[in-house]
């Protein structure tokens, strides 16, 4: 499974080939950056739609746990201003043995504390 940011989303995902077997998917944090990014009535509704060909991937308590895991293990580095949605977002890609399909240098840090591969679009 391909979990994807909206640094990814936002430059474009057309041409891109997942390998065989991946999955591109949201989670509720990337979902609704994008949405909040909507500029009318209508361009939210075609984006909302358009959002409903990703599988979604769950978030819950257990998703903040390991996202401030990681923000515990960065900040005995001095690393730990990552963004809250990008912590969210790495700790429901190891939540759920996903890869995060990026444009942000954040998400290699992440990875070097969670479970998870940082993919580069």
């Amino acid at each position: 499974m391909l979990l994807v940011d909206k640094s990814a989303y936002v430059r474009g995902l057309a041409g891109f080939e997942p390998l065989a077997g991946d999955e591109l998917c949201l989670c509720a944090i990337t979902r609704l950056e994008l949405l909040h990014g909507a500029r009318s009535g209508a361009d939210y509704a075609r984006l909302d739609e358009d959002l409903t060909s990703f599988r979604d991937l769950r978030m819950d308590a257990q998703t903040f746990q390991i996202a401030a895991t990681a923000q515990r293990e960065l900040g005995r580095h001095g690393r730990h201003r990552v963004p809250l949605p990008d912590l969210l977002i790495a700790g429901c890609a190891q939540q759920h043995a996903a890869h995060v399909l990026h444009v942000d240098h954040h998400y290699d840090g992440l990875a070097d504390v969670l479970a998870f591969s940082s993919v580069r679009l």
